[in-house]
């Protein structure tokens, strides 16, 4: 049974029987109930009997990989953000081929032997790590089990009460991590910003006019959409259009199919819904994440409320279920059980998860803005130091932005202060700067600078102070 499965019980009976038919510890030896036939006789048997009790709880645990028709909540991004199952490593390794080079024929027609050359392809790659492993676990007692077989929703409220809390945490904390993810992809600025300028003056078919166009962009080869800069393309079915209530509100009143899709029912398969991309939980995903969790500032939250929507392609989410069975069934996704303390005489009922959460750095993504994309500073910290010949240090750059412009930099040695062949090397990407142990300065002070990719004139210095003595090589 999978998450996707939709369990429709509407009496005790039905959910008895559901129980039986899927536990052969149970279907050998009760027959299956009639409607509105008295269950408690059933419920006596499986009382009795502890490996029968044992069987019945466990068929409990896994009912939970299906949603009952009860008032459950459905993550309304499951369908899009979960990738499939990870049945063996650790890792998934994804890959994607640049277009290839192209070349004049003039200029090498008469050269004859360049056919010989290699062109190794641009393949990019990024590994996904397993990154969230967690576990959800609640406690029952044996009178709350066995009353359940009393009571006219007695077996519907035990499953409430056992499943609920378990795949009901289960199902949220992998939708609010998710937003959480995709936030902080808008926030840092690696998600392309474009601003609906002058967005409250405009009628909502104006504002669906102008997505409507960059849902086209988007279906065109081109750098622009991606962090890698890749020639990528995403068709109208693979976008994923993510709308905060209010937008949809509006959008489903005023506009309806008047979108990117041919019709009503198409252009709902392609909508999923946001609470706000302005609030998160954080409380609950500082239980999830840890030290990994790093709030929004009332800054970073008052621009994200302002989001009406953004698209992106659906496969932008790296979400994968690893296999706790080390099988190829989804319902090995998750491990469910329970354990009996005669002591006390209460069982303690858990279900585990380990997963893939993550994101592409290579997929296309567009978020809708209210304010103009822009760099306003850059600084470096820290912005002096003294570095010792033959050590590094580690900068670190700030970029402050509005309309969730992109934050990365590119590091340089702004002028070359070296003498002879040793000469002072900063990474590009992330601002370790390495004095070689031979290093003789030509001047006291080394000078690093941060420059902003998205706006090359905003850039931030740092003076570094050599010290120490050269060593011979």
């Amino acid at each position: 049974m999978s998450l996707n499965k939709v369990l429709k019980v509407n009496s005790n009976n039905e959910l008895l029987s559901f129980i039986i038919n899927t536990t052969p510890e149970l279907a050998t030896v009760i027959d299956l109930p009639t409607q509105g036939e008295d269950i408690k006789p059933i419920g006596k048997i499986i009382m009795s009997n502890d490996r029968m009790k044992n069987a019945f709880l466990n068929a409990l645990n896994l009912i939970g990989l299906t949603v009952i028709d009860r008032n459950y909540w459905e993550n309304p991004w499951e369908d899009f953000t979960n990738r499939g199952t990870l049945n063996f490593g650790q890792s998934v390794r994804e890959m994607i081929v640049d277009i290839a080079n192209v070349y004049d024929y003039n200029e090498f027609a008469n050269n004859p032997t360049n056919f010989l050359s290699n062109v190794v392809p641009e393949v990019y790659n990024y590994i996904h790590d397993v990154n969230y492993q967690k576990f959800y676990k609640t406690t029952t007692s044996d009178e709350q089990i066995a009353m359940a077989f009393n009571t006219e929703d007695g077996l519907l409220d035990l499953i409430e009460k056992i499943v609920g809390s378990l795949y009901e945490g289960y199902k949220y904390d992998k939708y609010i991590v998710d937003k959480y993810m995709l936030c902080k992809r808008i926030v840092d600025g690696t998600v392309t910003s474009v601003e609906i300028d002058k967005f409250d003056e405009m009628t909502i078919r104006d504002r669906v006019a102008f997505i409507k166009n960059y849902s086209s962009l988007m279906t065109f080869r081109n750098p622009n959409y991606n962090p890698a800069g890749l020639r990528i393309a995403t068709s109208y079915a693979d976008q994923i259009m993510i709308l905060n209530t209010d937008f949809q509100a509006q959008l489903e009143t005023s506009v309806l199919a008047t979108s990117f899709f041919r019709n009503d029912a198409e252009f709902k398969a392609n909508l999923a819904l946001v609470d706000g991309y302005g609030n998160h939980d954080d409380a609950r995903l500082l239980d999830l994440l840890g030290s990994a969790y790093v709030p929004f500032t009332e800054a970073e939250l008052t621009a994200l409320s302002n989001v009406p929507c953004m698209i992106i392609d659906r496969e932008f989410f790296q979400d994968y279920n690893y296999s706790l069975d080390n099988t190829a069934e989804p319902s090995g996704t998750t491990r469910s059980g329970n354990f009996y303390n005669p002591e006390s005489l209460r069982n303690n009922h858990w279900l585990h998860t380990w997963k893939v959460i993550s994101t592409s750095p290579f997929k296309q993504a567009i978020v809708f803005t209210l304010a103009k994309p822009a760099v306003t500073s850059v600084t470096v910290n820290p912005s002096s130091a003294t570095v010792n010949v033959g050590q590094s240090i580690s900068l670190k750059a700030t970029v402050a932005t509005t309309g969730f412009a992109n934050k990365a930099v590119q590091w340089s040695i702004s002028a070359d202060p070296t003498s002879g062949e040793a000469k002072v090397e900063v990474n590009p990407t992330t601002g370790v700067v390495t004095v070689p142990a031979s290093y003789v300065p030509a001047i006291g002070v080394v000078k690093v600078r941060a420059t902003s990719i998205f706006d090359g004139t905003k850039y931030g210095e740092a003076n570094l102070t050599v010290a120490g003595t050269p060593t011979e090589s």
